[in-house]
């Protein structure tokens, strides 16, 4: 049995800002110096060299119209020059949407070459159809296949439209009314028929294999691959801050010596951040295959009983006490504060929703 995963990036993974976009566009294409990863081993389906040039352009191809009504008769003070730098900044939506898809884990990939993987793009090109049909309102504007990591796995960088507002311009960058928990539910359960139908047209790959059913309420950023591929964004981060500090050294006996401190603990830190990540990976497996897989899977089971037996009440009860006392805390400091004033219609500045 092999897994389909399709997850959208939330919380402290999600496209907020163009910064974000930024960052994901280095990592997605690989544009930084790292041993872990190939760059001739990624390969890029939609979109250019630059993901946060393309975003720009797809926010001018969809806005700029109904920008330009959105201003007519309005004040200067109250005009939006720049949409995209207005969401960016105003933290209302977010600027763009992430999507990483993946059929089958590390488990499944491990003994498996690279030519192998290679037949995955067609897949991942059938993939990326069906979703544009599926979700038209999300415009993709980058999709980058990445083949150098565990398991083959699709990048998928959208901007989600909203259509039909009232307030503010008609149309908006709108994350949670694309994605909402019910239509990627939905977009999941087809996506992953979609899965198993690419699978059967497709013995050469997945001969002997059948496709897990989905695993309800995993439609958050803490699948096992998910959670090793953002362990490693971390390394990569850590990467650059040492070579970041390294290029701006003095070469003298002091800092060369601090700077070999720095260099040794680095060194450590990645070892253990890889030992971490390793673990975590064959912790979360359902049907481990290898005897590693087995030790550390069957560890983690056993661990879980046993804080389920002893801890999790204990924990669980204080935490509840915790967060409902800071709650009614809240409730009563609310209550004794005097209601503000509303603010004149007029004062304010544009808002969108």
């Amino acid at each position: 049995m092999i897994s389909y995963s399709l997850h959208l990036s939330n919380k402290k993974h999600a496209l907020t800002t163009t910064k974000k976009v930024a960052a994901a566009s280095k990592h997605n294409l690989r544009q930084y110096e790292s041993p872990e990863y190939c760059r001739d081993n990624i390969f890029v389906l939609v979109g250019g060299d630059n993901i946060l040039d393309d975003l720009k352009e797809a926010y001018h191809q969809e806005f700029d119209a109904c920008l330009e009504e959105y201003n007519k008769g309005k004040r200067a003070d109250r005009q939006i020059d720049d949409y995209l730098k207005y969401v960016s900044e105003s933290g209302k939506n977010d600027v763009a949407a992430e999507l990483v898809i993946q059929l089958g884990d590390a488990e499944f990939w491990h003994d498996r070459s690279l030519e192998m993987k290679k037949q995955m793009l067609p897949i991942f090109e059938d993939q990326l159809k069906h979703l544009q049909e599926l979700v038209p309102d999300f415009r993709i504007v980058s999709a980058v296949v990445h083949l150098d990591e565990h398991s083959p796995h699709a990048h998928v960088i959208g901007l989600p439209i909203g259509r039909g507002y009232k307030r503010g311009m008609q149309k908006q960058a709108a994350k949670t009314r694309v994605f909402t928990q019910e239509t990627l539910t939905e977009l999941q359960d087809k996506m992953h028929k979609y899965a198993e139908q690419e699978m059967n047209e497709h013995p050469e790959i997945f001969e002997g294999e059948n496709l897990k059913e989905i695993e309800k309420g995993r439609n958050s950023d803490w699948s096992k691959e998910f959670f090793v591929r953002k362990k490693a964004e971390a390394l990569e981060s850590l990467n650059e801050q040492y070579a970041e500090t390294t290029n701006a050294v003095e070469a003298n006996e002091t800092v060369l010596e601090e700077l070999n401190k720095q260099t040794e603990e680095t060194i450590q830190t990645m070892v253990e951040t890889e030992a971490q990540k390793e673990f975590m990976r064959y912790a979360f497996l359902k049907e481990p295959k290898t005897p590693i897989g087995k030790l550390v899977a069957g560890a983690w089971r056993k661990f879980k009983e046993w804080w389920d037996m002893h801890k999790r009440k204990e924990v669980e009860e204080k935490t509840r006490e915790s967060v409902l006392g800071r709650l009614a805390e809240l409730k009563k400091e609310t209550s004794e504060q005097p209601r503000k004033p509303l603010v004149p219609k007029k004062q304010r500045g544009p808002e969108l929703d």
